[in-house]
């Protein structure tokens, strides 16, 4: 959106002058410069000066909105892949369970990897603990699966899209504020102390 300029017989109600529409968020704001009475040049760049300076306005604030809601998008978008590794159909996180003992039930959390998907038709999962068998040969175990299930002979290169053990870091910060208990000791072992003291 910018200015308009409106000369005569252009407007169906007769308006000569400028006009100024931006859509600022969600609203379309619009105002009119009339040209009606000015008789000399100075008094006409006055006026197209006031419509580019609140044309410059509304359009920075345009932009700020812009700005806000792209970063929002993108801290979206980093949240719901805080999940995801480099193999599609490998997830991590950290998975709920329950074990009840003499009538009582205690709930507990083991980082994961979630293994899921379909072969001609047919489901598969799997989930493989890697507070039982340690980061790396978690992941190991994890594309050996995904790659059995889904005929992949040769799976080196998922093998090389292992995600970051940090990556912990940031689906504890995201599973705690959607309300899971967590305790810090269910982060994998594999994550630098001081990390794991400054969460």
């Amino acid at each position: 959106m910018t200015i308009r300029e409106y000369k005569p017989g252009e407007h169906k109600a007769g308006f000569k002058g400028l006009r100024v529409v931006v859509k600022v968020g969600d609203d379309y704001r619009q105002k009119y410069f009339a040209f009606r009475g000015i008789t000399n040049k100075k008094e006409l760049n006055k006026i197209k000066k006031e419509a580019e300076s609140l044309n410059s306005e509304w359009n920075m604030e345009r932009q700020l909105i812009q700005s806000k809601k792209d970063l929002e998008c993108k801290e979206h978008r980093r949240i719901s892949s805080a999940y995801t590794t480099g193999v599609s159909g490998i997830k991590m996180k950290f998975a709920r369970g329950k074990k009840v003992r003499a009538g009582v039930t205690k709930y507990y959390y083991s980082p994961l990897f979630i293994i899921s998907g379909s072969t001609d038709g047919v489901r598969f999962d799997k989930n493989i603990n890697i507070s039982k068998h340690g980061f790396d040969m978690a992941w190991l175990k994890s594309v050996m699966f995904y790659a059995e299930k889904k005929g992949i002979a040769n799976y080196t290169h998922l093998l090389e899209r292992k995600p970051p053990v940090e990556q912990f870091i940031v689906i504890y910060k995201h599973q705690k504020s959607l309300g899971h208990d967590i305790p810090l000791h269910r982060i994998p072992q594999e994550i630098d102390q001081k990390l794991v003291e400054n969460i």
